[in-house]
Order: C-alpha cells, then sequence, then structure tokens
C-alpha cells in the first residue's frame, strides 16, 4: 500500500458527519495523506474546520452534480485509497431522482475514475436502512436486502454495483447504524429538541433495541478496515456490540440536558391512534413512521468487523451524547 509519503487518501464528502472524523483520524495516523473533496471551502471550513487540520490537507471543491467524467478521473488521480462517504441523506422529501444522481450515479462515476487512475481501496460508507425497516435482531451482513426508502434503495443499488465491479483490488462496504455525535443531521438530533422541549414521552416501556455508533467510533472503525483487511469485495456492519433501548436512549439525552423532570409513558396503541387522527387533520408533531420506527428493533452484529480488524467501540454512551448535544449547542441547534 505504500508508505504515507506516497498514500495520498481521497475522503469525499469530507466536511459531512462522517467525512470530517475520518479526516481528523487519518490526520492522526501515520496512514496517509487527505485529500478532501468539499462542494464549498468556505462552507466546509465553518463547518468542519475544528474537526480537522485544513492546512495539512489538500482540499478540493467539486459539486458531484455538475462533474464530467474527466473531473472525477482528476479527483482520484495520484490517490491508492478512496472514501466515498459523500451523498444525500435526511431528505425524506426528495424523490429517488434526486439519490439516484447525487447516491448512485456519483458512486458509479467515482468507481469507474478510481479503476482508470489505478485506485487500489475504495471503501463506501452504505448503511443499515438496507436491511429495511425492520425488525430485525442481529442482523449478519449476508442477511436479505430490504430497502424501502429512496436513502436506502440508492444505497443498495450502489452496493450491489459495487459488489459485481471489476478492476479496483479492494473494494469495502461499510453499513454504519444510527450514529449519533457531532454533525449529526438525522433522527436523533430531532428526538434530543424534543426532550429539550419537554414534548417528548416514552411509548409504552420503551424497549425497543436499536444499534447505535459513535461517529469518532465510526472513522476508528473504518481506518482498521484499511490497516487489517485483504484485497477483495467485504461488508460489515458498524455499530456498537451492545444496543441500547430507545427508553435508556431518551434518559441518557434527558440526563445530558440536565432536565429535572421526568419523561412521561403513554401506551404505545393510544400513541399510534393519536398520531394517525391528528395526521388527518395535518397537525401531528411527529409522524407515523416517526413512531413506527421508534418501536421497531432495528440491531445489527457486528462480529464480523470484530473478526476481521478487533474492532471494539472506545466511547460511552453518555459520552456520545454529551458530545452530540455540546455540538449542537455550539451550532445554536436547540434553541
Amino acid at each position: 500500500m505504500g508508505s504515507a509519503n506516497n498514500n495520498r487518501v481521497l475522503v469525499t464528502g469530507a466536511a459531512g458527519m462522517i467525512g470530517r472524523q475520518f479526516c481528523a483520524a487519518l490526520q492522526g495516523s501515520s496512514y496517509g495523506v487527505v485529500r478532501a473533496q468539499v462542494r464549498d471551502r468556505t462552507e466546509a471550513r465553518e463547518k468542519a474546520g475544528t474537526a480537522f487540520d485544513f492546512a495539512l490537507a489538500e482540499i478540493e471543491n467539486a459539486d458531484f452534480t455538475m462533474m464530467l467524467e474527466q473531473d472525477h478521473v482528476n479527483l482520484t488521480q495520484g490517490c491508492k485509497t478512496v472514501i466515498h462517504c459523500a451523498g444525500l441523506a435526511h431528505r425524506p422529501n426528495a424523490p429517488y431522482q434526486e439519490y439516484e444522481v447525487v447516491n448512485v450515479r456519483a458512486t458509479q462515476a467515482i468507481a469507474e475514475a478510481a479503476k482508470a487512475t489505478g485506485v487500489h481501496t475504495l471503501v463506501f460508507v452504505s448503511s443499515s436502512a438496507v436491511y429495511g425497516p425492520g425488525p430485525f435482531s442481529a442482523v449478519p451482513e449476508d442477511a436479505p436486502l430490504k430497502a424501502e426508502s429512496p436513502y436506502a434503495v440508492s444505497k443498495m443499488t450502489s452496493e450491489n454495483f459495487l459488489k459485481n465491479f471489476q478492476g479496483i483490488p479492494r473494494i469495502i462496504v461499510l453499513r454504519p447504524s444510527l450514529v449519533v455525535g457531532e454533525g449529526d443531521q438525522g433522527n436523533l438530533i430531532k428526538m434530543i429538541k424534543e426532550i429539550k422541549s419537554q414534548r417528548y414521552k416514552h411509548i409504552g416501556a420503551g424497549d425497543t433495541p436499536k444499534s447505535v455508533i459513535y461517529v469518532k467510533d465510526v472513522a476508528r472503525a473504518m481506518l482498521g478496515c484499511l490497516k487489517r483487511v485483504p484485497e477483495g469485495f467485504h461488508v460489515f456492519n458498524v455499530a456498537n456490540p451492545d444496543p441500547v433501548t430507545v427508553h435508556d436512549l431518551a434518559e441518557e439525552i434527558a440526563a445530558c440536558l440536565e432536565l429535572e423532570k421526568k419523561i412521561p409513558s403513554v401506551p404505545a396503541p393510544l400513541v399510534k391512534w393519536g398520531v394517525k387522527a391528528a395526521e388527518l387533520f395535518g397537525k401531528s408533531p411527529v409522524s407515523s413512521e416517526q413512531v413506527e420506527k421508534l418501536t421497531t428493533e432495528t440491531t445489527c452484529s457486528v462480529d464480523k468487523l470484530a473478526k476481521a480488524t478487533g474492532f471494539k467501540p472506545r466511547t460511552p454512551l453518555n459520552k456520545a451524547i454529551k458530545a452530540e448535544i455540546d455540538w449542537a449547542k455550539a451550532n445554536n441547534l436547540l434553541d
């Protein structure tokens, strides 16, 4: 693979939640030099400038919706490794066509360019959403894929393309579960806001298990794969081996927010009926889909990743949640 001096690592989506932390992990290792793809250098510095050292990285402005074939080649030229984190997410109302352009076609273009420029390793950041909305328990990587949402279908389509792609010696697909930490724009930050405003209520016992993972532990898992996984095509779930219940997750958030009032509980059937009734009149603060997510088990097995790399998350849940809350406060996202 070469030394750090000539092992240039392209990280797409370097200003995103996972991308920025992988850039930081890479700069803290001796694996290689960061080439960071961002859509806007100034905006990226504002969003991710504290996560990794921009001065030590090669910053490349590039928008995958506007790039030609030669642009992809230029982006990957001279790189031994490509970490493809860029993609559209957390846009539930976006049509599949948008996900097709940003997630599927961009992945295919990056893979073709990587092949043309002699890239040795391509890591594609997928999602546990490819297993479908659930329920699933300790799901292994060889389980059937049942993607339903446009986002999940785009990830599954990209995975299937890479599985059959020839010309890159090592392709690694990572499927993170619910990612906690700085930069979150998904369901957890919404949950934190609801708990802070004291609108959130436990649904029944709240005993639905969920797989979660701190974003910096995802970055460590990625680095471990680069260092220890052999050539070939590989797929790994990335999660904390110990799932957490929705109840415990909510209570940990409340504790980190230093809330004194206890979170009340509402019977699950009553919540589901109330939300459906409110949706009919367009007055529901939450959707039936959100309630379904909170009451459906989605847990992943990480035995394969642990066996291949020795991966063990370092960050306790309370520290991960506190990191996200501190980041959200600093960015005025909880007001």
